[in-house]
């Protein structure tokens, strides 16, 4: 003998059930491991849609940072409406240090948005607001100014049927920093002045990059 084993037909025919089923084994080990992308395969993503407590606050959502980037701005702020003339323009070089405004728009309406040139129902836009910092002296920063600790959070979201009762189709939120449930604010408060300035349903397309690109394509 040479020390081999021969493998007869009986052993090869009652191996191959044995070796199918070691396939399937390995196959559910895979998709129940961390491995990003049999999970991203066998499980999409859910939809990004406004959630509600039982009495019609609006929930702030936790993926918001994963959605789309659509624009920011520093400091900026509006004058008053009732105010016949507008402000005389102050001096650039003296305007007062502001916050950094960070905005996002879940992607299912930012993907409509771009396709159609209208915001969907069930529209959800992110103020993600930091406050303004200036480099410590002893540090690397020479100039200008990065986003400190998070001061405030916000949302605009559009639903037409909103568990509140109300039936204006955009709603405005201020959780502050870390309420995790808000009301909507008065119309009066947001809507009607967005309703006036803003240059697309009640969004400032005019100061998002993202947006105000797609929207000067399609004129």
């Amino acid at each position: 003998m040479n020390g081999r084993i021969a493998a007869s037909p009986r052993f090869l025919v009652l191996g191959l059930p044995a070796m199918a089923a070691a396939a399937l084994i390995s196959q559910a080990s895979i998709l129940s491991s961390g491995d990003p992308k049999t999970q991203t395969e066998a499980a999409p993503r859910a939809a990004a849609v406004p959630q509600y407590t039982a009495d019609g606050e609006l929930k702030r959502p936790t993926d918001y940072r994963t959605w789309v980037f659509v624009g920011a701005n520093m400091g900026l702020e509006y004058r008053d409406d009732d105010a016949k003339d507008p402000p005389p323009r102050k001096d650039q070089a003296h305007v007062k240090v502001g916050n950094f405004h960070n905005v996002y728009i879940n992607p299912e309406s930012y993907r409509h948005y771009m396709k159609t040139g209208e915001f969907p129902q069930k529209t959800m836009l992110v103020l993600d607001i930091y406050k303004g910092e200036k480099g410590d002296p002893k540090s690397v920063v020479a100039e200008g100014l990065f986003p400190g600790n998070e001061s405030g959070f916000a949302m605009a979201v559009k639903n037409s049927a909103r568990p509140d009762g109300s039936t204006t189709d955009w709603a405005y939120y201020d959780f502050g920093v870390d309420k995790q449930s808000a009301k909507a604010l008065p119309d009066r408060a947001c809507y009607d002045c967005h309703l006036q300035h803003a240059n697309e349903d009640n969004v400032w397309v005019q100061f998002y990059p993202t947006l105000r690109k797609s929207r000067q394509a399609k004129k």
